[in-house]
């Protein structure tokens, strides 16, 4: 990862990682990230215009690249203050494809084991991931903009967008008291662009998916949204911090989608401050590196019971989820090093897939079970099954 972005809180261990995400934390204090709800929604216009494009496809590959886009654009936004529809010097089609091949070339060297001869990586970089590497400058030359666009504090560049209190202005104020340098501040930020990036545009995928496959689930899903949102809006209606508290069944169908297809299917861990004894007496020496399975702890069935491989959002009822471990279900991670956007994301899947379930209608006739997965840092499949996009013509 360090090779890849440079260093963040990926990557980072310890003391020096805690003081980076204390860091990174204050630009994502609930107080801002309530604030970033319209900006959510003004980017899901462009959403609808490519899905309204969208009817019976072979495959729904389409999807994911529609879903990257609208991630990209709030993920610039909220973490840059740039409204890439505004900019004449970047085109969004080509930039989600190259932020999502960055995400490939992250995997290729973290999978394979040749790349940690640092001679074999120093040669991929000039040759296989050149174009990779081009865009990771491009993109850390485009955060150092943004940090002196935000220094200057009376721009008038229309790319900027005002009253954001993006997370670069956050990070600018520890810039400006000595806590954190230029270079660091700027990986850093990377850090979190990948992350979020991939987060939220694979979930949103998967979801869309899963509506399409259960009918009866999606069905469910939209009653509720029509309960909350009656008014035949076309999914254009306006989402507040109360109404995401008030989809409990959306909630319940995300959750489950996260289950099954966790975002991150593993991640590792160091032991530190001493060996550490689990509770079946197994000693895990200090220093050791583990890997957490979170992929198979999701579908393990001494922990979500015989049909643990099946979809089902009532998985995640009150009643259920009290009596089940907390550390069960670990989309995010867990403990002190839990993601830095977990509610960041949950905001911003609630209000795409309540306006993209109130607009439209999905069937896929493919099965979870026939889904084949491919070896990547994140959950991807290795081919896509065929969706029917339906657009709704009122609301019941």
């Amino acid at each position: 990862m360090k090779a890849a972005l440079g260093q963040g809180l990926l990557s980072m261990q310890g003391k020096e990682w805690q003081q980076h995400r204390k860091i990174m934390d204050t630009g994502f204090k609930f107080s801002k990230q309530v604030k970033f709800l319209p900006i959510f929604q003004k980017k899901m216009k462009s959403l609808f215009a490519n899905m309204d494009k969208c009817t019976t496809m072979d495959n729904s590959y389409d999807i994911l690249v529609y879903c990257r886009e609208f991630t990209i654009n709030n993920t610039t936004e909220t973490l840059g203050g740039r409204d890439l529809e505004k900019s004449t010097t970047i085109d969004v089609k080509h930039y989600s494809q190259q932020i999502a091949r960055i995400m490939e070339y992250v995997s290729a060297i973290s999978y394979k084991v040749f790349y940690q001869n640092k001679h074999i990586l120093k040669w991929a970089h000039s040759t296989i991931f050149k174009e990779q590497r081009k865009t990771i400058e491009f993109l850390h030359k485009e955060l150092v903009e943004t940090f002196e666009y935000y220094a200057q504090g009376d721009g008038c560049d229309p790319h900027y967008v005002k009253n954001v209190e993006c997370v670069a202005e956050s990070v600018l104020e520890a810039i400006k008291r000595g806590d954190i340098s230029h270079e660091l501040a700027t990986t850093g930020l990377i850090h979190l662009f990948g992350g979020a990036f991939e987060t939220t545009s694979s979930t949103l995928y998967f979801t869309i998916l899963m509506l399409g496959i259960y009918p009866e689930y999606q069905a469910k899903v939209y009653e509720e949204v029509c309960e909350i949102f009656p008014d035949n809006d076309d999914g254009e209606f306006e989402v507040t911090y109360e109404h995401i508290t008030q989809f409990k069944y959306l909630d319940m169908f995300i959750k489950e989608t996260m289950r099954l297809f966790p975002t991150i299917p593993h991640f590792g861990r160091l032991i530190v401050g001493g060996d550490l004894t689990l509770s079946n007496g197994t000693v895990l020496p200090e220093g050791l590196e583990i890997t957490v399975n979170t992929y198979n702890l999701h579908r393990n069935k001494d922990v979500w019971g015989r049909a643990a491989n099946t979809f089902d959002p009532d998985n995640f009822l009150p009643s259920k989820t009290a009596e089940r471990h907390p550390y069960a279900f670990i989309p995010f991670s867990k403990g002190i090093r839990s993601c830095i956007g977990m509610r960041y994301a949950e905001m911003n899947l609630k209000v795409a897939i309540s306006k993209i379930v109130k607009r439209y209608k999905f069937y896929c006739p493919a099965k979870i079970d026939d889904f084949v997965l491919y070896n990547h840092i994140s959950t991807q499949l290795a081919s896509y099954p065929p969706l029917t996009v339906e657009r709704r013509t009122f609301c019941k």
